[in-house]
């Protein structure tokens, strides 16, 4: 009896061997899964972690004196301008003249700390030509908070800063850490990014409609194909020095907008073709007959029946594109991206940097706070490329339909 259980395994096909060689396999599949997760998590966390640093900041002008919770920007900026002895007059000028109140809040950051040496949650007034006395990580600044406190100077102030908040997401870039933006950046990439959008959106679908539904078969598809394929594939920087060579120099673009736009739509428009393609073949071949049996022309057929049914799949491949754009650099320095831009861009042909571009430069420089302010930046582009999946996944699910 026992032998016959024994070789009941073989006798129903099941080899033990196999088995176990099978479970090994998998689990050696999933360990490199489950290592690159743990060090795309470590790399996150460490991220964050730098982007928040305790400060000893001594104010150029003024008592470099915190603000409560509860005050605006206007309010705070005229107490800190009363308080560097401005005249009651001179204050309500600053604050009323459009030019004046302009470059009043691009020389001075106002910002909200979660801890000061006055209380949490209180507003600071960051000026151009302010002085960083001390800078500590978060777990050495926290641990000496008090020994740090008991030794402020006249006009010092302690802050536990987070370097990403509301006033780096709209602000100018700066020479000096403490009052660096990533906003042009950010309108930088928009500008880049929609108009590149929308060159490479109506190319790429027209050509995955006209070779999916006008030229299934021929040399023509098989040529074109081929090329599109190997063109999804082609390095980025490949596209920068022809949009160098065809764009900026050719046709005298310059380092604008519209050149850095026209050549991330080169890179664009093969993938969108590609995800083009793949939503319009899984559209099943019955709609078509149908379409044509009730006696609809071909034009009818592909943008009446087949084209709203290939829409969600071309929209996800459309966001899939934009988020592989939005991360760019190199093409973009080679086409004129500007490192470091103190102005929003305007119109096409404006100079322009784009979030890549100004962590490249932030990460370049030699003041250890510049590291802290890239690190907010990244926070910036990895918050940006997770928005653009979640869209992209929840289209997906959303109008995915079963044939």
């Amino acid at each position: 009896m026992n032998r016959a259980l024994d070789r009941a395994p073989e006798a129903f096909g099941v080899d033990p061997w196999k088995a176990r060689i099978d479970r090994v396999f998998a689990r050696a599949i999933a360990l490199p899964l489950f290592l690159a997760v743990g060090l795309l998590a470590l790399l996150l966390a460490d991220t964050v972690y730098n982007s928040f640093s305790v400060q000893v900041v001594r104010a150029d002008e003024g008592p470099g004196q915190t603000y409560p919770f509860r005050l605006s920007a206007d309010e705070i900026l005229r107490r800190e301008l009363l308080a560097r002895e401005y005249t009651g007059e001179e204050v309500q000028f600053m604050l009323q003249d459009p030019t004046e109140r302009r470059v009043l809040f691009l020389q001075n950051r106002v910002e909200l700390m979660w801890l000061t040496h006055e209380g949490p949650l209180r507003y600071v007034v960051t000026g151009l030509r302010d002085d960083r006395v001390a800078d500590f990580s978060l777990v050495e600044g926290l641990r000496r908070w008090e020994e740090l406190k008991a030794g402020l100077g006249e006009g010092e102030r302690l802050v536990l800063n987070p370097w990403l908040d509301q006033s780096f997401l709209t602000r100018t870039p700066s020479r000096s850490p403490l009052t660096a933006g990533i906003g042009v950046a950010v309108l930088g990439s928009i500008w880049v990014l929609s108009l590149a959008l929308l060159i490479a959106i109506p190319v790429g679908i027209g050509t995955a409609i006209l070779l999916e539904e006008y030229l299934r078969e021929g040399t023509w598809n098989r040529i074109l194909e081929v090329n599109l394929r190997n063109l999804a594939g082609v390095p980025s920087i490949v596209y920068g020095l022809l949009g160098l060579a065809l764009f900026v120099r050719g046709l005298g673009l310059g380092p604008s907008i519209l050149a850095a736009s026209m050549t991330l739509a080169l890179l664009a428009i093969p993938v969108i073709v590609v995800t083009a393609r793949e939503a319009l073949r899984a559209v099943p071949e019955s709609l078509r007959q149908a379409a044509f049996a009730l006696g609809a022309t071909r034009r009818q057929v592909v943008f009446r029946v087949v084209f709203p049914a290939a829409l969600p799949g071309m929209v996800t491949g459309v966001i899939l594109a934009a988020a592989r754009l939005i991360g760019e650099a190199a093409p973009l320095l080679l086409v004129g991206a500007a490192a470091f831009v103190p102005f929003m861009p305007t119109g096409p042909m404006s100079e322009y940097t784009v979030i890549p571009v100004q962590i490249y430069l932030w990460i370049s420089m030699n003041i250890p706070e510049f590291h802290r302010v890239a690190a907010a930046g990244i926070l910036v582009m990895l918050m940006v490329l997770s928005g653009l999946y979640a869209l992209a996944l929840y289209l997906r699910n959303r109008f995915r339909r079963e044939w």
